[in-house]
């Protein structure tokens, strides 16, 4: 009996550790660069640009510190969100916790709200989960910056 016992404490345990099941990015914040787990998404980049009028990329820390760029080109628009699959559509994760990373992305609608995003180059958030950046976003980041 008491071998039982445990297999169904460990079992029950591991489910716990494991979030029983649900979708969730990889507690390490990934780096994969694929969509969170339980997602198929392929944004359509152009689509999802036009909804965002302007942009702006900051770093926080790092060699190009406090070094700010505004975006306004949809093209430029697009090829920044590629790297944030799903930004701004209300992702949730069962561990989801704010953090400020490196860099700090502010994403404006054409109603003038704003999407704020915060990335360390591996994972990103908007404060309701982590979630894989798209690989090349911290070399993005570089030559945006230094033009």
């Amino acid at each position: 009996m008491n071998r039982i016992a445990c297999l169904l404490l460990l079992t029950a345990f591991g489910a716990i550790a494991t979030g029983c099941g649900r979708d969730a990015p990889p507690a390490n914040g990934g780096g994969s660069g694929g969509a969170p787990r339980g997602e198929s998404q392929s944004p359509n980049n152009e689509r999802d640009a036009v909804e965002y009028t302007s942009a702006e990329v900051r770093v926080i820390y790092g060699r190009l510190a406090n070094r700010t760029k505004r975006i306004e080109d949809q093209a430029e628009i697009g090829r920044l969100l590629s790297f944030f699959p799903g930004v701004g559509r209300g992702q949730h994760s069962p561990v989801a916790e704010p953090w400020e990373g490196a860099v700090k992305v502010h994403l404006t609608k054409a109603d003038r709200s704003v999407v704020r995003v915060w990335s360390d180059y591996e994972s990103w958030n908007e404060g309701h989960g982590d979630w894989p950046v798209k690989p090349g976003f911290a070399d993005y980041v570089r030559k945006l910056l230094e033009e």
